[in-house]
C-alpha cells in the first residue's frame, strides 16, 4: 500500500512537472531558440519541485506556518514572475488563453521552488559540535579569496579604473578635493599612493581588506555552528561568483562600501544573537565603529542610512544595547567633525546635491518627450534647466547621464530656484501620472527586475580596462574649475606598468564573465535575484521564531530604499551589497530558534 502511494505521488509529480516545467521555459524562450534537452530538463525539474513541495514531509512545520509559507511563497512567486518578464516576442501571436496558461505555469513552478526551499531551510539546524573556534580561522577563510583576487590583480594590473576612479586618482595627486566622490576614499587613495605611487597600491589594500572581512564573516558563522556543508556552500559562492573577485580589483567606492555594510550587518547579527553581550568587548566595539565609519564615509547615502537605523533600533533594542548606541553616537560625531571642520580646512568642494534628483529629471524628460500636458509657465521653468529640444533629444529611459552631463543642463539654475523646480516637477507628475510612473519604472528596473536587456542596462555587468588613457575628469562646472584653478593631468595606464598584466589570463576571465552575461546564467548577475533570496531567507528565519534577526537587515533595506529613491544611474555596482549579504542571511535561515531578550 505504501509503495503504491509513493508510485502515485511520483506519477502525479511527473505529470505536474511536464505541464509546468516547459511552461516556465516558454515564459522566456521559444523551444526553437534552445537546445532540445531544455524542455526535458525543465519538465524533470518541475517534477522534482512538485514532489518536494507537495509530498515531502520534512521540518514538521505546524499548519499555521504552512499556510503562512504558502501565502508568502505565492505572493513572491507572482512578483518574481513579472520580474522575469522580457520582450516575449515568441508569445506575441499566441492566443490569450495560451499566454495565461504559460503565466500560470511559471507562477506554479516558482511557487513549488519556494515552498521546497522554505521546507529545506526550516528543517536545517546548526551543528552540535562543541568547542571554541580559534581566531586564526579568520586568516584561513581569507586565504582563498585573497589568492583569487591576486589572480585577478595579475590579469588586470594595476587595477581597473573607471572615470570615477580616474577623477579620484587625479584628486589624490593634487591639493584640491571634490566630494562628488567620497573625499575620505580619495584621501585613502592619496595615502596608499604616498607608499607606492600606482593605483596598484590602493587595489592591494582593497583586496586584502575584502579578504579579511570575508574571513571574518565565515569565522563568525562557524562560531554560530552553521553546518559545514552549508558554510562551504556560502564560501564557494563568495570565492567563485565572478563578480565578487572582479570588484576586489576595481577602484570605486562601491566595493569597500559593500564590504563595510557586510561587516556591520554580521556584527549586528552577533549583537542580537548574544542579547547585547557581544558589546562587552572593547575590540568588538572598535571593529563596530570602524565598520560604521566605512558605511557612512564610503558612500553619501551611508549617512542617512545610519541615522534611520538608529531611529528604528530605538524601538526594539534598548537597555542591553547602550554600548552600541555609544558607538553610533561616536560615529555621528566623527562624521560631523570630518565633514565639517576637516572638510573646511582642506577646502573640500561639497557634493552636488542635484546629483540625487535623477528620477525627477527622468520624469520631466519622459513627459517632455511624449508631449505630455505642460503649461506655458512650466515649460518656461523646464526650458531654463535645459532647452526643450535637448530634453527630447537626450532623454533615454534607463540612462539619466545623457541628461545630467549635457553641456546645456543648468544645475546652477536648479540650486538657485529649488522651489520653482520642485513645484514644477510635482505639478507635471500630477498632470501626467501615467508618464511619470512609466519614467519611474524604467529608472528603477535594476532594483527589482530579473530580465534587463543589454541596451536597457547601459553599463556592462563586468568591467574591464576599457581605455589606455583618460582625459582629466573634474565632476564640477567649468566655472568652478577656473575659480579654484584646478588642473589635472591625463591618466595613462602604461605609466603604472600595465604591460605587466597577464593578457591571456584576463582574456580567459573575460570569456567566463561573458558566459554569465548572457543566456540563463545572466539572472545570477541581477541584484534583484539576491534580493528575492534574502526575502525568502528572512521569512524562513521568522518562521523559526528568529524575527529579531530581521533587524540586522535594516541597514541593507535602508540602503536599497535610498537607491530606490535616488538611483544615480543604471549600474549593478550600486546594488553590490545584495550579492554579499545573501550569504549571511542564508546562514541565518538555517539556525534554530534563539532565546529572546525579554528586557529589550
Amino acid at each position: 500500500m505504501f509503495a503504491h502511494q509513493k508510485t502515485m505521488q511520483a506519477v502525479l509529480s511527473l505529470v505536474i512537472g511536464i505541464l509546468v516545467g516547459p511552461g516556465f521555459l516558454l515564459f522566456s524562450y521559444s523551444f526553437k531558440s534552445v537546445p532540445g534537452w531544455y524542455p526535458v530538463f525543465f519538465a524533470l525539474a518541475g517534477s522534482f519541485l512538485a514532489y518536494g513541495a507537495i509530498f515531502w514531509n520534512i521540518g514538521r512545520m505546524k499548519r499555521p506556518l504552512k499556510w503562512g509559507s504558502f501565502l508568502f511563497s505565492l505572493v513572491l512567486s507572482v512578483i518574481v514572475t513579472f520580474a522575469l518578464k522580457g520582450p516575449q516576442q515568441h508569445l506575441a501571436h499566441q492566443p490569450f488563453l495560451i499566454n495565461c496558461l504559460i503565466y500560470l505555469a511559471t507562477i506554479v513552478f516558482l511557487l513549488f521552488a519556494m515552498l521546497l526551499a522554505v521546507k529545506i531551510l526550516y528543517s536545517l539546524t546548526e551543528s552540535r559540535a562543541e568547542g571554541d573556534v580559534p581566531r586564526r580561522h579568520i586568516l584561513y577563510f581569507s586565504i582563498l579569496p585573497l589568492l583569487i583576487s591576486l589572480l585577478y590583480f595579475w590579469a588586470f594590473y594595476p587595477g581597473i579604473l573607471m572615470a570615477d576612479s580616474v577623477n579620484q586618482w587625479q584628486q589624490a595627486h593634487s591639493t584640491f578635493y571634490n566630494d562628488w566622490h567620497p573625499a575620505v576614499m580619495t584621501w585613502l587613495i592619496k595615502f596608499t599612493a604616498h607608499i607606492w605611487d600606482t593605483p596598484a597600491s590602493y587595489v592591494i589594500f582593497q583586496f586584502i581588506l575584502t579578504a579579511l572581512i570575508t574571513g571574518y564573516v565565515f569565522y563568525v558563522f562557524e562560531k554560530l555552528r552553521i553546518k559545514k556543508p552549508v558554510l562551504w556552500l556560502g564560501y564557494a559562492f563568495f570565492c567563485f561568483l565572478p563578480l565578487i573577485p572582479l570588484y576586489s580589483v576595481v577602484i570605486w567606492k562601491d566595493t569597500l562600501f559593500s564590504y563595510f555594510l557586510l561587516a556591520f550587518t554580521v556584527m549586528l547579527i552577533q549583537i542580537i544573537d548574544s542579547n547585547g553581550k557581544w558589546l562587552r568587548s572593547f575590540s568588538h566595539l572598535l571593529f563596530l565603529y570602524l565598520s560604521v565609519c566605512g558605511v557612512i564615509f564610503y558612500r553619501h547615502n551611508g549617512w542617512p542610512v545610519l541615522l534611520a537605523t538608529i531611529v528604528i533600533f530605538l524601538f526594539f533594542l534598548r537597555k542591553r544595547y547602550l554600548y552600541m548606541y555609544g558607538v553610533f553616537a561616536l560615529a555621528v560625531i566623527t562624521f560631523l567633525i570630518v565633514t565639517g571642520p576637516v572638510y573646511k580646512h582642506y577646502k573640500v568642494l561639497p557634493a552636488d546635491e542635484t546629483e540625487s534628483y535623477s528620477i525627477l529629471y527622468q520624469q520631466i524628460g519622459r513627459i517632455v518627450k511624449e508631449n505630455g500636458h505642460i503649461t506655458p509657465a512650466q515649460r518656461a521653468v523646464i526650458n531654463q534647466v535645459m532647452p526643450i529640444p535637448d530634453w527630447r533629444k537626450y532623454y533615454q529611459p534607463t540612462d539619466v547621464d545623457r541628461i545630467k552631463f549635457t553641456p546645456h543642463f543648468d544645475r546652477a539654475y536648479i540650486k538657485s530656484h529649488k522651489k520653482a523646480f520642485f513645484s514644477t516637477w510635482f505639478a507635471l507628475c500630477r498632470q501626467n501620472p501615467k508618464l511619470a510612473l512609466e519614467a519611474f519604472y524604467d529608472q528603477e528596473k535594476l532594483s527589482w527586475k530579473l530580465y534587463i536587456s543589454g541596451e536597457e542596462l547601459r553599463r556592462p555587468i563586468f568591467r574591464n580596462k576599457d581605455f589606455e588613457k583618460y582625459r582629466p575628469v573634474y565632476f564640477m562646472t567649468q566655472k568652478n574649475v577656473q575659480k579654484y584653478h584646478v588642473h589635472y593631468k591625463w591618466f595613462y595606464y602604461k605609466d603604472y606598468g600595465s604591460d605587466l598584466a597577464n593578457t591571456k589570463l584576463s582574456s580567459r576571465i573575460t570569456q567566463i564573465n561573458q558566459t554569465f552575461s548572457q543566456g540563463m546564467l545572466r539572472v545570477l548577475m541581477m541584484p534583484a535575484f539576491y534580493l528575492y533570496l534574502i526575502l525568502l531567507f528572512l521569512f524562513t528565519a521568522i518562521l523559526k521564531g528568529n524575527w529579531r534577526f530581521v533587524l540586522a537587515a535594516v541597514p541593507m533595506f535602508l540602503n536599497l530604499g535610498s537607491m530606490f529613491a535616488a538611483i544615480p544611474a543604471q549600474d549593478i555596482r550600486y546594488f553590490f551589497p545584495n550579492f554579499l549579504l545573501a550569504v549571511p542571511f542564508f546562514f541565518l535561515a538555517t539556525l534554530t530558534s534563539r532565546k529572546r531578550d525579554s528586557h529589550g
